[in-house]
């Protein structure tokens, strides 16, 4: 990123930390064979793809891709960034506040970005036990 625009978000209300964290592309891309992948379109259009590898129901790793804004990156940034090394009980519990706060500020504005963010963590967070439920039920299933 160059630094008229690092300059830009800072004026607009992006912390340092931010900044630096969006400069990074932090946790940006696709994970090879994720435990779990979800979709959220948000009320803007923004769109957050997420993936997470979730291994002893500890959350190990995890990648986004975005179609939207500033915001919206650095608070997916921000969220993998809590998350990763958390149990998924813990991490269900993250919200938007944590975020911000990890990142040391963002645009008031972009605050409905964090709840995005959060939002989609907790949509995987069910999926992903959603999915494990079904494998014990057929697992049983067999066995009975």
């Amino acid at each position: 990123m160059d630094e008229m625009r690092k300059e830009l978000l800072k004026v607009i209300g992006y912390s340092d930390k931010a900044v630096d964290v969006l400069d990074a592309d932090l946790h940006c891309g696709e994970m090879q064979d994720p435990t779990v992948s979800v979709r959220h379109q948000d009320s803007c259009g923004d769109v957050l793809m997420l993936d997470l590898r979730i291994e002893s129901d500890t959350i190990h790793d995890v990648a986004f891709r975005i179609v939207g804004c500033s915001g919206l990156q650095a608070t997916a940034s921000g969220m993998a960034a809590l998350v990763i090394g958390m149990s998924v009980d813990k991490a269900e519990r993250i919200g938007p506040h944590d975020v911000v706060s990890w990142l040391e500020g963002i645009p008031a504005n972009k605050f409905e970005c964090a709840e995005a963010a959060c939002l989609t963590l907790r949509e995987a967070i069910e999926e992903y036990r959603s999915e494990r439920s079904g494998e014990e039920r057929v697992g049983t299933e067999r066995s009975g």
